[in-house]
């Protein structure tokens, strides 16, 4: 223990006394508000009374809360294999599990920087895990060393990333994994409570894709025909089915039906099984690799499966280098961002699948079932991609109800659809029969001839 006199930043000494106690390796400062020697000890004394008395207070807790556990104390190292044993409410695929197990490495690394008695959950505070938040909004990740070992190579690559922004979603992500973490296990570490539940989250900025315009299909599937075949089957499946990119690259011919007209996926990233019809452009496209199928080729697409679960980067790297070969910009600075983010990649013919099922009539409920998206929101969202020349298009294309513009500028009735787009607005139309009520059937029957009548007669 012991008492002091500051000195000021004019070289006078502070009128007040100054303390410095030490409690369980801890050191405690501050001011005692006293002018005298006499008084300062006094009130160093009280002090030291408090310290000691809230440490005793802590132990008890502590002792009391080991003691509802059956004595159990989970150490942060062990927490992450805690954690995966735990079950889930949702399945987690191996490759969410391994960039949750990134997160927790990231946190533990700033633990043993920052706070390195921490040894268990029950010593983390909520002051350590506002810490570690305040520091992954203002300099993003902790551990900036990477560490990557490439297939063809004995030893493994370090390097220094920059990392020194995230962005709101990202930080999010991390915030929602120690919350995820720490709740699983507060039941079996008898957590008073869970550090990373009081703290906000952050409104996110996410920056979704664009859809891919029609100009840029054309230009895309000219050339990808002419010069590159691996690009024309990621774009001919993703364009038909709207799956992600690991679904495009790792679709089996087992889930594909062509007798049937049917694709049943169990997508990787929900688990949710979806059924997709296999239009005509598809139907090509599958029936030319079914000819030239090996006897044991489990993937329609075996060398995007080959390069997909080796290095999933890969396939986007070779994505974006073919569309900025065709002058197609796949990445803007957004602001506040330290690196250029990803506006048109392999994700696009996902927005691009919804946004052109949106323009031609398809219900959000059927693109719903086909993309397997667990909320409606998400897939509005996909479909709001409109610019201003389509919504003029097709608002031109409204009748003039009122009967009152001029005949020289009237609007000149819509041409109709091509008949692959009348077909499949038919087959959207009858599908919705499936969830609908009988009474339904004949206005939806009814519905679908007239799309049908209105194509044009052999």
């Amino acid at each position: 223990m012991s008492i002091f006199r500051k000195r000021m930043p004019n070289g006078k000494l502070s009128p007040t006394f100054h303390y410095r106690i030490m409690v369980d390796g801890k050191i405690h400062t501050g001011s005692t508000g006293c002018a005298t020697r006499v008084d300062a000890l006094k009130f160093e004394r009280d002090k030291l009374d408090v310290l000691r008395q809230q440490r005793s207070a802590k132990a008890v807790v502590e002792n009391f809360r080991d003691e509802l556990a059956g004595g159990k104390r989970i150490d942060l190292e062990d927490a992450f294999e805690a954690f995966r044993g735990k079950p889930k409410r949702k399945s987690i695929s191996d490759r969410q599990m391994g960039a949750k197990r990134t997160y927790w490495s990231d946190w533990l690394a700033f633990l043993k920087a920052r706070y390195p008695s921490a040894k268990r959950l029950s010593d983390v505070t909520l002051e350590m895990a506002q810490a570690y938040i305040h520091h992954l909004r203002e300099s993003g990740k902790f551990a900036k060393t990477v560490e990557f070992k490439p297939k063809y190579r004995r030893k493994a690559i370090t390097y220094e990333g920059s990392y020194t922004e995230l962005s709101p979603r990202t930080v999010n992500v991390y915030h929602k994994t120690l919350q995820q973490i720490f709740g699983a296990l507060a039941d079996d570490a008898s957590l008073i409570e869970n550090p990373f539940s009081k703290i906000p989250k952050q409104n996110n900025d996410y920056q979704q894709r664009d859809a891919f315009t029609p100009e840029e299909l054309k230009k895309i599937g000219e050339a990808s025909r002419a010069g590159d075949p691996f690009i024309y089957a990621l774009f001919a499946v993703g364009m038909a089915t709207g799956l992600r990119e690991g679904d495009i690259c790792t679709l089996r011919w087992q889930e594909i039906d062509l007798a049937a007209g049917w694709i049943a996926r169990k997508m990787s990233k929900t688990s949710k099984l979806v059924r997709i019809p296999i239009m005509p452009p598809l139907r090509a496209f599958l029936e030319q690799a079914a000819a030239t199928r090996q006897p044991d080729q489990e993937y329609v697409l075996p060398e995007h499966a080959r390069v997909y679960l080796s290095n999933p980067s890969g396939i986007g790297y070779r994505v974006r280098g073919f569309l900025e070969g065709l002058e197609i910009t796949t990445a803007k600075k957004v602001e506040g961002r330290s690196r250029r983010v990803s506006v048109k990649d392999v994700h696009s013919l996902r927005h691009t699948f919804c946004y052109l099922a949106a323009i031609h009539g398809v219900p959000a409920n059927i693109v719903q079932s086909i993309v397997g998206h667990m909320d409606e929101r998400m897939t509005q969202m996909y479909m709001d991609h409109a610019s201003d020349q389509v919504k003029r298009d097709k608002l031109s294309q409204l009748p003039d109800f009122l009967g009152q513009l001029p005949q020289a500028t009237a609007v000149t009735p819509a041409a109709p659809p091509p008949a692959n787009e009348a077909i499949a607005r038919a087959i959207a139309i009858l599908e919705q029969m499936q969830g609908a009520d009988a009474s339904r059937w004949p206005e939806l029957r009814e519905e679908a001839l007239v799309v049908l009548r209105a194509l044009p007669r052999a």
